[in-house]
């Protein structure tokens, strides 16, 4: 059976409740978890495995700048094999690994995050790195990546398409784009998200109800897709790579 490989930051993982008797919290998987009768939902990786009877292999994990993203790839990319289809979904630039010094391990840097005394960094100093990576010149570290991406993919026999989270990174009016890039395709919403784009009403029927904030109408407050918000966006994924994959389309 075939595989179909994802890599990503949380839109992209799957949901990542505490859980279990050792754990005197919860957070907001758990909450959305007991909002849908003690079962979460599948995400969009899992829906579109399904649809196109591939085996999904979801590398996604919450909070991963791009460099980790990269590194998910590095990981498995010698048992990819030809027939198989990679998803990536780049994050914001503005992310990056530092090591803890206390626990001697690489954490990710999030720019909303406030507590990174750990790393032996001043909040000045982040602050001002924050700053630095904000520059759209560092956009060509993550394409000079996709373009390896690409060229080992292709000779493999596999296929390979690329969204992003954050449109500063690229958008359907990036100069490069092409049929390995999953964007807006639709004129009307030229200054929406991607992510924004698949929340819209219209395609819920007139109703918000793409993330979990709003499927659970203000009990869980989580920005992330919820079950319908998945749905969606396994559906724009799935018409997008349908239209274009050769390996699809044999």
């Amino acid at each position: 059976m075939n595989r179909l490989w994802t890599f990503g930051c949380s839109f992209t993982a799957e949901y990542n409740p505490i859980e279990g008797v050792y754990h005197p919290f919860e957070n907001q998987y758990d909450r959305y978890k007991k909002f849908k009768g003690g079962k979460l939902p599948l995400v969009w990786s899992e829906l579109l495995g399904k649809k196109i009877e591939y085996q999904t292999m979801n590398c996604g994990v919450g909070g991963s700048s791009n460099y980790s993203i990269f590194r998910q790839y590095i990981n498995v990319c010698d048992i990819i094999k030809k027939g198989d289809i990679l998803i990536f979904g780049w994050t914001s630039m503005l992310r990056f690994p530092v090591i803890n010094l206390n626990e001697n391990i690489v954490i990710e840097l999030l720019p909303n995050a406030t507590n990174y005394s750990d790393t032996g960094y001043s909040k000045t100093t982040l602050e001002e790195i924050i700053v630095n990576r904000s520059h759209p010149l560092w956009i060509n570290e993550v394409l000079d990546w996709i373009k390896l991406i690409n060229m080992v993919v292709k000779e493999k026999g596999a296929e390979v398409y690329h969204w992003c989270s954050d449109d500063t990174l690229f958008n359907q009016h990036s100069k490069f784009i092409d049929e390995r890039f999953i964007v807006i395709d639709d004129p009307e919403s030229i200054k929406t998200s991607l992510m924004g784009y698949l929340n819209l009403p219209k395609f819920f029927g007139g109703l918000l109800k793409a993330r979990i904030v709003e499927e659970t109408n203000g009990e869980v407050i989580d920005d992330h897709m919820g079950e319908y918000g998945h749905i969606n966006q396994m559906e724009y994924f799935y018409n997008h790579i349908k239209k274009h994959s050769k390996i699809l389309n044999k």
